[in-house]
């Protein structure tokens, strides 16, 4: 929130900046970020991050994948996915299945025991969102939910990262 380019001569910093935009998106991004992390805090208690959480949402919903599917719906590079999904192999909670009839792709498919956690833990993180929510009435909700989706029209697509998961 500091205008670029302004001096507090007495003290050498900058000045906080004023414009309504950028304070707008400065509270934007600090409420996204409280938000994410008072949600988020309760995957913890599964030994899973957001992003691993937001996989296997994605599985059960959509079913198998390939892992740049994946990435387009949680909004992650392909890269990262690839970390993700091994950390979830190797908890036993998805497999990797070759295409049979193009070997160069590579699905992802959640295992029993995938479906069970992600069975078990999704009722407790709505929970978690509707309390964070809870301020909010539905109108103020429907309400944020089309000024967001204002802002979202601007987005530019980024490679591996195309659509949402919610």
């Amino acid at each position: 929130m500091w205008r670029l380019g302004t001096k507090d001569s007495s003290m050498g910093k900058l000045r906080p900046n004023t414009e309504t935009r950028v304070q707008a998106y400065v509270r934007l991004v600090r409420a996204s970020e409280t938000l994410h992390q008072s949600v988020s805090r309760g995957l913890m208690l599964d030994g899973l991050t957001a992003s691993q959480f937001s996989t296997l949402k994605v599985l059960r919903i959509h079913g198998a994948l390939a892992q740049r599917d994946i990435a387009k719906y949680i909004l992650k590079s392909c890269g990262n996915i690839t970390v993700v999904v091994d950390n979830l192999e190797r908890e036993g909670y998805v497999v990797r299945d070759r295409d049979t009839v193009d070997r160069r792709v590579v699905y992802i498919k959640l295992t029993a025991a995938g479906e069970e956690l992600f069975d078990r833990i999704y009722p407790g993180h709505l929970e978690r969102i509707r309390e964070v929510m809870g301020p909010l009435s539905d109108s103020e909700c429907v309400y944020l939910m089309e000024l967001l989706e204002k802002l979202a029209s601007h987005e530019q697509v980024i490679p591996c990262a195309l659509a949402e998961t919610l």
